[in-house]
């Protein structure tokens, strides 16, 4: 197939390139790259498009929103109508000698100036209010509608369309890209509206009352313009390269957290470190990028701005000159006076300013537009295939199971060029039990996946009575299968809830009833809660076998009328896994229910109506077990017989029943590591954070101190700009009133003050150019360290951590997400604002006190009232941040979708699309009714903030007016103070925008701390302790007593004792639940016990050295866990420096390297997301290969060999023996499968948390009406 070329056989978001992933199950090997995987397109939605989520009452909203912040924006412009009719009043007045006349005059114009700057504060409360309060509401309503559509458009999106993209991302961009849209809806989108508002309504004003001064000054509008619209390029394309640097990041987080006990055993810390390091790189890079846009792209619109000024005072000079100096005098009413030319400037200024403060919120708005572009992209684009339409395709009356598979040909979509099915047929009548065999990766749960609809054919068809599927309703087609996979799949959720998941409304007596039909009644009841006990993230809380029947009940109280079961009992120990199959064929004899079994072990489907044997994706065999063995030499009998040798059970009868002993009393922890002292107290959901001092949080951003001193020497002078410029301004406004100069001393005296604010026009470029780039840059580094530190601090717990309801997997990598970008506002916000307020405040009180010391008391007096209202919305903001119920809920939300996504083929399989995103809704309900709160408080204390400034500057200019008037002072005195005031207020008012940000960034470094200043309890980093010059081998288990820590009620251990000498081979058997891997987890110190010891060759394994004990132990487990990289990175895991030829041998020994070599790519052919793009044979060799690699001196196989297909467990069992028997390795072994420990040294049978009997498997056949007998005998298996 060229290179070039689009197949049109295949989905249409595929495309035929460069080789990328590895094909899921593995069969052989192409790989795919598709359109997502390049560059991000740097694009955006239209700004319209944005609100395309909004109901009529967000468009309600929006318009009274709107309304408000277009009428708080007129408000400032109007004022300076207002101010240029006083201060020709004051002017005109100054020139009279009767000291009555100037008394009276300034008086009247007093008055009426104080009294409708009072008015005009009462209308801008109002209208304030409006503006944040309805805004707040809408973008907290449209971001959960927009939230809720991304995740339902995630979650209900075709299978095929997650093996083309990286699942490990999609959840961290959900948070991501929904909070980035909600502040640019929000509060980011009603401030460019007011801030809009000011510039028009500042022009319109300036060219009613002298267009030709507004049309010279407006002439440098397009610079300012040019500069804007350049860095809104740089500015999106900086975005989405940090969004997609922010979700490789995620996705690395994501991956190790939620499979933190194989980070651990392999010590990989440092690796997945530098993985998350290396993601972060990208985003750092991409936030400097951005701040230097954002840096010069401001600073040259503020130098513009001031150089505008400078020319406009020296042209507005000449105007007032032309017309009053010199003999000219002018009655027209478009005649230029101090008033008129003023009125002008500070409309213009309005609008100018605003036009500077309305950057940065079009910039986030910029932001939401980029991250819009994704999100409404993915909402848009339809299903493949659809799952939740009701209306969508055919529903049968009713459901007879006959199949017909017809010359099917299939591709995976990550690997098209590979055929996993070549013109396959299989015809399956109704009520019939079909068994498809074969190797591992030969396309037997492919079918599975067809049959499910999970993907279509390419060519040929699959019926169901029939109808050819893709002509069936998908929601309806999947309710009438029920599959169990091999890796069973549970969710954070009570056990009765998971089995509901088969069929939502069942009542709880049907719940009961499939769970003992699934032989899973005994062990939930044992539990304390019982079926109300939670099972933790991905069933962490229990054992393989339980989580399994689990899964088996899920499906049996489905009752469907087609059952499909891949691998269903192969995690079962011996005894749960007869009495599971006994329910499993009586659940397919009692009904005519159409049976597919996908099998390695042909023991269980011997009494199937037909098996196929597959190979190379066709079907070579097909018959019953009896017709198939008359071949000769055929491949089923071939299998057979291979698997006879390798496990003699197979040709036995069982000489006895044995009944099953109870389950263990507890779970057990498969994926999850913690200490006995860490209790469920310690985080649950409404435990108080401690509060973090703001110097910590300063001190965060330390080591870029240098940028923070530049940055705030920037500050600083950015500090100074506007009050000296009020300065300047204010000389300007006297110089107007000298009409008793010439024309020429009033142009010279301004050519002064032009060539003054000129130079104020370069500090103002350079320091807010300056100010933007290096505390960008200080913030970008700060985000990536906090994010690493976090990170880092959250690998090093003890994984018991992890199992607590507030450390999930998907709640942790929320907590990255949002904490440390609101953290950063205390360096490139709070501390820019610091510096910035407080030398503006410094500047305006010396010049003021210098011009008048009563002016200044006054202005003092009248600074707690616009303080304090500042600081009454501050708290009022960080009383509801206190609430914790916001964060929880967004990062609960985080969770579920993290985990939904994680497990999508199972949430595919049980229609669990809707369910999910309701329970999801629930979680955004929570944060809803928090923003509600917001939008009240944060509406009263903003319109309270913006009514108090005009109502000080009223009572200001009113005193002041009379202090004038008895010549207390002067006309240019009073309007220097009042003119630095003015000016002064607008840099504070532009400096305190968005300043709520620095309450939740305090909150955020309380959770940021909380995880950083936690000691583990078992530090996985910790080098401190004992490291032996060698290890014989020697284990003592010595008195042991353990529970898990989230449920330290229910006791595993009670008294426990093994001991294990140097060399030998020790198998752990027992009914599941009982504790057989609870052994292993202390011998890796994934947990301490209570009381007693676990003793390697005599020392404590406590006083061990953790990374060095962990370095000589390799553990195969049995859901084997592989991450997102090559093939042979993940056996390099085994041993960071090894070799490609050592990595090549291992996998040789583990039967694996034909299999790699197949592929393309071979070695370095990537897994995909845990391990998706290889089969689960090929999985489980892959790991075992990892741990060959290490060449461990104590070995730990925890149904190692579960997985594999018979030939292969016959090889890599082999292997397995050889490696044991190569050198003096201690070993053991975990085993539901009596036939693989038959050879073991010692056999410990682990009844209750006990070892009820230890010996040989000789020994312990000997003991009449013995455990392990009794055990053997239900296994069939000979003895000797």
């Amino acid at each position: 197939m060229p290179s070039d070329t689009t197949d049109p056989d295949l989905p249409s978001y595929v495309e035929v390139r460069t080789p990328r992933l590895p094909q899921r199950d593995g069969e052989t090997t192409k790989t795919v790259n598709t359109s997502e995987d390049v560059a991000v397109t740097k694009k955006q939605v239209p700004l319209l498009e944005l609100f395309s989520f909004a109901d009529p009452t967000d468009k309600l909203l929006m318009a009274i929103g709107t309304l408000g912040a277009l009428g708080a924006g007129v408000l400032r412009p109007l004022m300076v109508v207002l101010l240029g009719n006083i201060i020709n009043s004051f002017g005109s007045t100054s020139e009279q000698e009767d000291s009555g006349s100037i008394f009276t005059g300034i008086s009247s114009s007093v008055n009426k100036g104080a009294r409708n700057l009072t008015i005009v504060g009462a209308v801008g409360l109002v209208v304030a209010y409006l503006q944040v309060h309805c805004w707040s509401l809408t973008a907290s309503r449209q971001s959960k509608r927009i939230r809720s559509l991304y995740v339902n458009a995630i979650i209900t999106k075709e299978i095929g369309w997650f093996d083309v993209n990286d699942p490990m991302q999609l959840s961290s961009r959900v948070a991501d890209a929904t909070i980035t849209i909600q502040d640019g809806i929000g509060s980011k989108m009603s401030d460019m509206l007011h801030f809009s508002s000011t510039v028009v309504s500042g022009i319109v004003i300036a060219l009613v009352k002298g267009w030709e001064l507004t049309l010279i000054l407006m002439a440098v509008v397009p610079f300012v313009a040019a500069s804007g619209m350049i860095a809104k390029k740089v500015i999106v394309a900086a975005t989405h390269s940090g969004i997609q640097s922010y979700a490789q990041a995620g996705a690395v987080a994501q991956e190790s957290l939620s499979n933190i006990r194989t980070v651990h055993m392999f010590n990989s810390f440092q690796h997945f470190v530098k993985k998350y390091r290396s993601a972060l790189d990208g985003a750092t890079n991409a936030g400097i990028k951005k701040a230097l846009a954002v840096g010069w792209g401001s600073g040259l619109m503020y130098m513009v701005i001031f150089l505008m000024y400078a020319l406009g005072f020296f042209i507005g000079a000449v105007f007032v000159a032309r017309d009053n100096l010199d003999g000219n005098t002018c009655s027209s009413s478009s005649c230029y006076d101090g008033g008129r030319v003023l009125t002008v400037f500070f409309a213009v200024m309005q609008g100018a300013m605003a036009m500077g403060q309305a950057g940065p919120n079009l910039q986030a708005v910029y932001s939401a537009c980029a991250a819009a572009s994704d999100v409404f992209e993915l909402i848009k684009r339809p299903s493949l295939i659809e799952p939740t339409n009701d209306d969508q395709g055919k529903k049968l009356q009713t459901v007879s199971g006959s199949i017909d598979i017809d010359s099917v040909r299939f591709a995976y979509p990550s690997r098209p060029e590979v055929e996993v099915c070549r013109e396959y047929s299989l015809k399956i009548k109704a009520g019939e039990t079909v068994a498809l065999v074969g190797p591992s990766g030969s396309g037997k749960s492919t079918v599975i996946s067809l049959l499910e609809r999970f993907y279509d054919p390419l060519e040929g068809s699959v019926k169901i009575d029939g109808e050819d599927v893709r002509n069936l309703n998908v929601k309806w087609l999947r309710q009438q299968i029920g599959l169990v996979g091999q890796e069973p799949v549970l969710f954070a959720t009570s056990i009765r809830e998971n089995i509901r998941y088969g069929r939502p409304g069942a009542s709880d007596s049907d719940v009961v009833e499939a769970a003992k039909m699934a032989n899973a009644h005994s062990f939930i009841t044992e539990f304390p809660q019982g079926f109300d006990t939670e099972v933790g993230e991905r069933g962490a809380q229990l054992s393989g076998g339980q989580k399994q029947r689990i899964a088996i009940a899920r499906a049996i109280i489905k009752n469907p009328p087609i059952l499909l079961l891949d691998e269903a009992t192969s995690a079962l120990d011996t005894e749960s896994e007869r009495i599971v199959q006994a329910s499993l064929d009586r659940l397919v004899a009692g009904s005519n229910r159409t049976t597919i079994i996908v099998a390695h072990r042909l023991s269980t489907i011997r009494d199937a109506d037909r098996i196929a044997v597959h190979s190379g994706g066709r079907i070579v065999e097909l018959g019953s077990h009896e017709e198939l063995m008359r071949i000769p030499d055929g491949h089923y009998r071939l299998l057979l017989e291979a698997q006879s040798q390798f496990n003699p059970e197979l040709g036995a009868t069982p000489k006895s029943k044995y009944e099953s002993e109870r389950s263990g009393r507890t779970s057990r922890k498969s994926s999850v590591v913690g200490t006995s002292d860490v209790t469920v107290r310690e985080t649950i959901d409404n435990e108080c954070l401690q509060e973090v001092s703001t110097l910590r949080i300063w001190k965060m951003g330390l080591p870029e101190w240098r940028y923070l001193a530049l940055g705030g020497v920037s500050s600083v002078l950015k500090g100074t700009v506007y009050p000296l410029a009020g300065m300047f301004i204010a000389k300007i406004i006297h110089l107007y009133f000298e009409l008793q100069k010439t024309e020429h001393e009033m142009l010279h005296d301004m050519r002064y003050y032009s060539l003054a604010l000129g130079c104020l026009a370069i500090v103002c470029g350079a320091s807010f150019s300056l100010t933007e780039y290096w505390f960008g840059i200080a913030s970008s580094r700060l985000i990536s360290r906090v994010r690493l530190a976090t990170y880092s601090a959250m690998l090093r717990q003890e994984v018991g951590w992890f199992d607590l309801e507030d450390n999930s997997s998907g709640y942790l990598v929320s907590r990255l997400a949002t904490d440390s970008a609101i953290l950063q506002s205390m360096t490139s916000d709070f501390l820019n604002r610091s510096l910035m307020t407080g030398t503006t405040f410094i500047v305006i009180f010396a010049i003021a006190f210098y011009y008048s010391w009563e002016m200044t008391l006054i202005m003092i007096a009248t600074t707690p009232f616009l303080v304090g209202v500042n600081f009454v919305r501050l708290q009022q903001m960080a009383g509801q941040m206190n609430a914790k119920k916001n964060n929880d809920a967004d990062a609960a939300a985080g969770s579920l979708i993290s985990e939904a996504i994680d497990s999508i083929r199972t949430v595919a399989s049980f229609g669990m699309e809707k369910a999910l995103t309701a329970k999801y809704m629930t979680f955004l309900d929570l944060s809803n009714e928090l923003d509600r709160k917001l939008a009240v408080s944060g509406g009263i204390s903003f319109g309270l903030s913006q009514g108090m400034t005009f109502w000080v500057l009223a009572f200001v200019f009113y005193i002041g007016g009379i202090l004038v008037a008895h010549g207390t002072i002067s006309f240019e005195d009073l309007f220097v103070v009042l003119m630095v005031f003015m000016m002064g207020s607008f840099s504070i008012s532009m400096a305190s925008q968005g300043s709520v940000d620095g309450e939740k960034a305090k909150r955020a470094a309380a959770n940021v701390f909380k995880i950083i200043d936690r000691v583990p309890e078992i530090d996985a980093t910790s080098t401190a302790g004992t490291v032996l010059p060698n290890i014989q081998g020697d284990i003592d288990f010595k008195q042991l007593t353990f529970a898990y820590p989230s449920r330290p009620d229910a006791v595993i251990y009670q008294g426990y004792d093994l001991k294990v000498r140097r060399g030998q081979t020790v198998a752990l058997v027992g009914a599941s639940g009982s504790g057989k891997s609870t052994a292993i987890a202390l011998l890796e110190r994934f947990y301490d016990p209570q009381s007693g010891s676990v003793v390697l060759d005599g020392h404590d394994v406590r006083s061990l050295s953790l990374p060095w004990l962990r370095d000589r132990i390799s553990l195969v487990s049995q859901e084997p866990v592989l991450f997102s990289g090559t093939i042979a990175e993940n056996i390099a895991l085994g041993k960071p420096d090894a070799s490609r030829a050592e990595v090549e041998a291992a996998a040789k020994s583990a039967n694996a390297f034909n299999f790699i070599s197949n592929f393309p790519q071979g070695f370095d052919t990537e897994v995909g997301d845990r391990g998706a793009q290889v089969s689960g044979g090929q999985k489980q060799r892959i790991a075992i290969a990892r741990a060959i690699l290490r060449d461990p001196d104590v070995l730990l196989l925890d149904e190692a060999t579960s997985a594999l297909d018979n030939e292969s467990e016959h090889i890599v069992q082999a292997s397995l023996d050889a490696l044991m028997t190569q050198k003096r390795r201690t070993t053991i072994v975990v085993a539901h499968r009596l036939s693989t420990i038959r050879k073991a040294d010692v056999i410990a049978v682990t009844r209750d948390g006990a070892i009820v009997e230890l010996g040989s498997h000789e020994e312990l056949m000997q003991l009449q009406g013995g455990v392990y007998r009794g055990m053997v005998e239900l296994q069939a298996m000979p003895t000797p």
